[in-house]
């Protein structure tokens, strides 16, 4: 994710701009070994700082993602386990209990969040527009 981008705040894990390496299986994450691993950190790609944010694994129980979710900040969600809840109702769609699925939500919440903020500001503009 490019840093720097005009109405756009990359996902972070924890705490951004920090290096985490995060492998949540236990007690709070049902996890079939060798479990799910997740990475997070700043790097540099074709000369442009970005955040990476990485999953290797998969969910056995999509309803535990909320707890992952909730480490997650910057994920242009509504409400509260809206991630979760997306992956859920569409639990049968290949890559859904992996990171293709979560990505995938993750990126269409991100993509909801520009548009609405580029029409909100256009919004702006032409009321501005209309005041001259």
């Amino acid at each position: 994710m490019k840093e720097g981008v005009k109405y756009f705040n990359p996902v972070y894990l924890f705490d951004e701009g920090s290096t985490v390496s995060w492998i949540p299986c236990g007690r709070k994450l049902t996890c079939s070994y060798p479990g799910i691993k997740f990475a997070y950190g700043p790097d540099s790609y074709f000369g442009h700082e970005v955040s990476v944010l990485e999953m290797d694994g998969q969910f056995d129980r999509l309803d535990e993602l909320i707890y992952v979710e909730s480490h997650l900040s910057n994920i242009s969600t509504k409400f509260y386990g809206e991630i979760t809840q997306q992956m859920l109702k569409h639990s049968d769609f290949p890559g859904s209990n992996n990171g293709t699925g979560l990505f995938q939500t993750i990126v269409g919440l991100k993509i909801r969040d520009l548009f609405e903020q580029i029409a909100a500001g256009k919004g702006a503009a032409s009321l501005e527009a209309s005041k001259a």
